[in-house]
């Protein structure tokens, strides 16, 4: 099943193609060492989890989870605190928090004096994707099939539960959407707007059957009211529509090279 398609190999040797991925525009954001910021942008991000640094040596896998790279990566970063979601509320209502990002338990409900929450233009809601020849068209169809999952994905034990699908879950996303090409796992399962970026490159043509969420699930931004403006202004640029769409073009690019060095690359040697 080993498929040498990707178009950074097409565009020349293997050089150029290290180079390449170098030059992307999120590649290197998962190296980052968690609480990297921008240079005086001086607001603190809360987040579910925050990614251990990269051990020297180790190969590059970016996160899964879209409010981490929202919080580290490029102009406008702030330094990222992992905050448990029934915590973040408080937190940022207390100050010790600047804003906090991901799945609120409180989405709908109306946040503590002095916090603000807003909604975000990012699915969350859990998407499936599989080999386009596959046999599986409905969520109950994973009854005794495998799954492969991120360590960082947002669904750990919901879908042996609620389908009866065995998971198997991997340490990262580029991990699991591996073993997923090599045929290891039936499906895997990822936030909606990842998969969606990632399905456009056509080597992914083949694995592009997919399920559509069974329910939803939006990001949620919490902030504190008071904020300073230049520090409003940083959460919202961060965390902005457009901010947002760029970062899952990164990210998907990024997962999806992370893929294909590991599926292909050792065959050349």
């Amino acid at each position: 099943m080993k498929d040498t398609s990707h178009p950074f190999l097409r565009a020349g040797p293997l050089a150029v193609l290290l180079a390449g991925a170098l030059a992307l525009p999120g590649a290197g954001a998962a190296g980052t060492a968690p609480g990297s910021a921008a240079a005086g942008d001086g607001w603190i991000l809360g987040v579910e989890e925050v990614p251990a640094p990269q051990a020297p040596g180790a190969k590059v896998r970016t996160t899964a989870r879209i409010e981490v790279l929202a919080g580290r990566t490029g102009q406008g970063g702030a330094p990222l605190r992992a905050v448990d979601a029934g915590q973040a509320a408080r937190q940022v209502a207390e100050g010790e928090l600047d804003a906090w990002m991901g799945v609120w338990p409180g989405e709908g409900a109306s946040p503590p004096k002095g916090v603000r929450a807003t909604a975000l233009a990012w699915s969350a809601g859990p998407m499936a994707i599989m080999r386009t020849d596959t046999d599986i068209h409905a969520w109950s169809d994973l009854s005794g099939r495998t799954v492969c999952l991120s360590a960082d994905g947002r669904v750990s034990g919901e879908l042996s539960a609620r389908f009866g699908a065995i998971e198997q879950i991997y340490a990262s996303a580029a991990d699991a959407l591996l073993a997923l090409r090599i045929g290891q796992c039936d499906a895997a399962v990822q936030d909606e707007d990842f998969m969606k970026q990632l399905l456009v490159f056509p080597e992914w043509e083949k694995f592009s059957a997919r399920l559509a969420p069974y329910r939803t699930q939006a990001l949620t931004r919490l902030v504190r009211e008071d904020l300073p403006a230049p520090r409003k202004a940083a959460v919202r640029q961060a965390t902005s529509p457009e901010r947002l769409r760029e970062l899952a073009r990164g990210q998907a690019r990024d997962i999806a090279f992370e893929v294909y060095l590991d599926q292909t690359v050792p065959d050349c040697h």
